[in-house]
């Protein structure tokens, strides 16, 4: 049987990614969201980059120069915005957007339990902790329409 991050591969393969990143450019992502990132999401940035497969945008730290004009978005913009917007969800100073589900959903990592993952779903009318705690499981059950907000 495969496992969720077989599953997560094959998705990347039939999709879009943005590449690996370095070990410098996430800390300097961390540093300046002021977070740690779990250690699925490093692992993700570091053999991804930032994902568009099977239906699901995952943001991530697309080097620049691959991505104009734009096809991923960065997890670092992605977190200003919403906090300038005043986004639910983006006045948690721990949450970090991941994903959306494209109705207004955000999908955020709560870094207070870092190195651990935790994702939550906030939006309107809904504010939760997933019970999903796998990162690329997750993905893989929102690119196969499992993940109930």
């Amino acid at each position: 049987m495969s496992t969720a991050r077989e599953y997560f591969e094959r998705l990347c393969r039939s999709g879009a990614v943005s590449g690996p990143v370095d070990d410098g450019v996430i800390a300097q992502a961390e540093a300046e969201l002021d977070v740690q990132f779990p250690s699925e999401y490093r692992d993700l940035l570091e053999n991804y980059g930032a994902v568009l497969a099977g239906g699901v945008e995952v943001y991530g730290l697309p080097r620049a120069e691959i991505n104009d004009p734009p096809l991923w978005q960065n997890v670092v913009s992605v977190t200003k915005q919403l906090r300038k917007w005043g986004q639910a969800g983006s006045d948690r100073v721990d949450f970090v957007p991941i994903c959306d589900d494209g109705g207004g959903v955000y999908f955020y990592l709560d870094t207070s339990v870092s190195p651990k993952t935790r994702i939550c779903a906030v939006g309107p009318g809904v504010d939760k902790v997933l019970t999903t705690t796998a990162l690329f499981q997750f993905f893989v059950d929102l690119s196969e329409g499992k993940v109930v907000v």
